[in-house]
């Protein structure tokens, strides 16, 4: 399909602009939504945690870390998961 459309900018290929933000289906929406829930847990258990004590930081660390990477997992499912641009144009 690539080798019969001529050179250009990405419009000639065959490939429109996306839209700014799509949605995914429902079970991925689902999944997302748990996912923002349990980062946002995730969150204040680190917070509250730090703020009990001192000693408590390297646990408030994981937990913060472990809120960032559920709040990007929930922006892939959000955002109807991962896409790669690399299909057909080579």
């Amino acid at each position: 399909m690539a080798a019969d459309l001529p050179a250009g900018p990405t419009g000639a290929h065959g490939h429109g602009r996306e839209p700014w933000l799509t949605l995914g289906p429902a079970p991925l929406l689902w999944r997302g939504a748990g996912l923002a829930g349990l980062a946002a847990a995730l969150g204040a258990a680190g917070v509250r945690a730090v703020r009990a004590s001192l000693l408590l930081l390297p646990a408030g660390l994981v937990l913060g870390a472990g809120a960032v990477l559920a709040a990007w997992a929930a922006a892939i499912h959000i955002t109807g998961g991962e896409r790669f641009d690399d299909g057909g144009c080579d």
